[in-house]
């Protein structure tokens, strides 16, 4: 067996049911360079992985872009309708759903797996039939559901035409990305007027001449309308062809009948040429939904967390037509983007009864940065050593040393992001339940053996366990993915950055720390004003391995007593309440400036953004700073809200600053919120 990175450390692979290390049985196999189909594969990757890069880059609105229409709700103090609120706008909802469903020609109504509890929607789904075509509404199982369910072969989509389309569910940025939904038809219908999406507490409607979104709605009545008023207005066709409703709808609330477990996975010759590790892994989720469909009583299921690599597999797993065969909770972390999350959710699983006492076969899919965030290697070593679960799980890392996407934003790649991990990795590889896979030949060896292991376990011969493999050589190198810089070089927020942490840094003899993290919402200007800002010379940006931890660092003593933190109003604010009252103890000495960041509203789905409840953005951080404010003079809190009040503000903000005052927030509020003047626009409830 050949050394590797680390001196005295061995690779090896897992040992086979016959006690033989499987990396033995390929030694005479190799890794070819890839042919002509193999080019097109990776080239196919890339462009799939610079679309998820372009998903998430921060651009600036145009000045004079008009926020029409929709508006996703910046909140900055709690908003929670009272009954009598609730009653109004239900009123009006309902009274302009049943409306438009009834001047509609054709409605389509999607279902999406949050709603699956709703009795009214099940029982639109039950009165459709698969067989006619002709009824004036049609009716589907949403994309993310369909994701939950065992196939093989996906179930058909019929396009929606220029039907008043009807979402009843939670749609999500990141989630539609990963799974390929219906994001072109959403925008369409938006721009027709004729999108309604109804998910808990709010909904999105045409009302008047546009769409608008309403808060604060019984969204159980909204449904029972909405059910009333199709099969009022004529039968209800099913939306995946003819024959398919009772097979899904059973996948969805019963259990079918079983067959034969699946052939293990068998792969021959030398690896590469036409394939890609990614082809290996789709195979190896085949599989898996093979024998959920063989053991639809077993629980079979697989995690997905945030990240390029992650989401790329995701969508070469549908693209293959292949169920992700996550479940609600894996819905609900892609919704959020939600950084790690799995590893919580593998926590969970392995020690919550009845979870972990159930036979069960569990798949988790993580990169190397994320897993890190929640501290995921460790929690599998101690969940190894510590529980003896009922299930056979295994956890996948994908290590390529990178843990941001935002790299990708500013043209290169931050020093700060880099992960030296590999020997970490080396070194926990000798532990008997770790793998390290370092190229496609031994991964698709390993993946043959965890089928053959599943196999052996669900049959009653193999033994439940944790698994930890770490997959190497699955890296995309994709180009800049940077947008039109120029209006962030040129944009009030980037003279704003300059004017204040100019006058911040002057005098000081060492570079002022400015911490900080995820970083999607403002990575570019930050980018920009390291690099090119002369102010930025005076600023030394220390990435947090988590929010959590920029924003303890953000609090401790300073070379200068001074330091900037930069965050967004959700992930930003964990564990701010340490630092802001180290900052805001004693008699002096330290000074923080905090930044708060936002996205930007630039498409329909953006209402349904990352980390953020449905068309609404929280601005939480700082409401939250002020609980530990005692006075008016330690601490300033602005909102900037664009060029109009920007030199106001910046003359506020640096005379605090100049005057030592501990605690300075800036709210960079969103395009959307700024300059603005409200127009006012009241619907009758009857």
């Amino acid at each position: 067996m050949a050394a590797n990175g680390a001196a005295g450390q061995k690779h090896q692979g897992f040992a086979d049911l016959d006690g033989i290390d499987i990396f033995d049985k390929v030694k005479d196999k190799k890794v070819k360079a890839a042919d002509k189909a193999g080019e097109a594969k990776h080239h196919a990757l890339q462009e799939m992985a610079l679309q998820i890069a372009n998903e998430l880059v921060k651009q600036a609105a145009p000045e004079d872009k008009p926020f029409v229409g929709a508006q996703p709700m910046l909140l900055k103090k709690p908003s929670i309708a009272t009954p009598e609120e609730t009653e109004r706008v239900t009123l009006v909802t309902c009274k302009t759903v049943q409306r438009l469903i009834k001047d509609a020609k054709a409605v389509h109504v999607f279902v999406g797996q949050d709603a699956r509890h709703s009795l009214d929607a099940k029982q639109l789904l039950d009165c459709a039939v698969d067989h006619d075509n002709k009824a004036p509404t049609t009716v589907s199982m949403a994309s993310d559901w369909l994701q939950t369910l065992p196939f093989t072969t996906a179930p058909k989509h019929f396009d929606t035409g220029d039907r008043l389309l009807i979402y009843i569910g939670t749609p999500g940025k990141y989630l539609s990305m990963c799974i390929k939904s219906y994001r072109g038809e959403f925008d369409k219908a938006y721009k027709a007027d004729r999108l309604v999406i109804l998910c808990k507490g709010v909904c999105m409607l045409p009302l008047g001449t546009q769409e608008q979104n309403i808060f604060g709605l019984d969204q159980d009545a909204v449904v029972k309308t909405i059910v009333a008023a199709v099969r009022s207005k004529g039968g209800v066709d099913w939306g995946h062809g003819t024959g398919t409703r009772a097979a899904l709808l059973q996948k969805a609330f019963g259990y079918p009948e079983g067959h034969a477990l699946p052939k293990t996975l068998t792969y021959s010759g030398d690896a590469g040429g036409d394939s890609t590790p990614f082809d290996y892994l789709v195979s190896y989720v085949k599989y898996l939904n093979e024998v959920k469909l063989a053991k639809p009583t077993i629980p079979v299921t697989n995690w997905f967390d945030t990240g390029l690599l992650v989401s790329v597999l995701q969508g070469c797993i549908v693209n293959a037509g292949t169920s992700l065969l996550t479940d609600g909770d894996g819905l609900a972390m892609l919704r959020d983007a939600s950084i790690g999350h799995i590893i919580s959710k593998l926590n969970q699983m392995l020690c919550v009864e009845p979870f972990n006492t159930t036979k069960g076969v569990y798949n988790f899919f993580i990169g190397d940065g994320a897993c890190r965030l929640n501290g995921g290697v460790e929690l599998a070593l101690h969940l190894i050593e510590g529980k003896k679960p009922a299930s056979l799980t295994t956890l996948f890392i994908f290590n390529n040393h990178k843990w941001a996407i935002e790299d990708n934003l500013v043209a290169g790649t931050e020093k700060e992001h880099v992960l030296h991990n590999k020997d970490f990795y080396d070194l926990v590889q000798n532990h008997d339940q770790v793998c390290i896979c370092e190229n496609e030949l031994e991964l698709r060896e390993t993946l043959a053996l965890l089928s053959r292991r599943t196999d052996a376990y669900l049959q009653g011969k193999g033994s439940p366990g944790l698994s930890i493999v770490v997959v190497r050589g699955m890296d995309i190198e994709l180009p800049p993915v940077i947008g039109d810089i120029g209006p962030i070089r040129k944009s009030v927020e980037m003279k704003f950055m300059r004017d204040v942490l100019g006058k911040f840094s002057a005098g000081c003899q060492h570079k002022i720390p400015l911490y900080g993290c995820s970083a999607f919402e403002y990575i570019q200007y930050l980018h920009i004003f390291m690099e090119e800002m002369p102010e930025g010379q005076n600023y030394q940006y220390v990435c947090g391995r988590t929010d959590i931890q920029a924003a303890h660092m953000c609090g401790l003593v300073q070379p200068e007593g001074r330091a900037v933190l930069f965050i967004n109003d959700v992930y930003g604010i964990n564990s701010l309440g340490e630092s802001l009252r180290f900052v805001l103890s004693g008699f002096g000495g330290r000074q923080l400036l905090i930044m708060i960041w936002h996205p930007s509203l630039l498409n329909l789905i953006d209402h349904f953004h990352l980390h953020r409840p449905p068309m609404v953005w929280p601005s939480i951080g700082p409401e939250l700073c002020k609980y530990y404010v005692r006075k008016e003079s330690d601490a300033l809190f602005v909102d900037f809200a664009g060029a109009s009040g920007a030199s106001r503000i910046t003359e506020q903000v640096t005379s605090a600053l100049a005057a030592g005052t501990p605690l300075v927030v800036c709210n960079i509020l969103p395009e959307q919120e700024r300059d603005y003047v409200s127009l006012d626009i009241r619907v009758k409830t009857g």
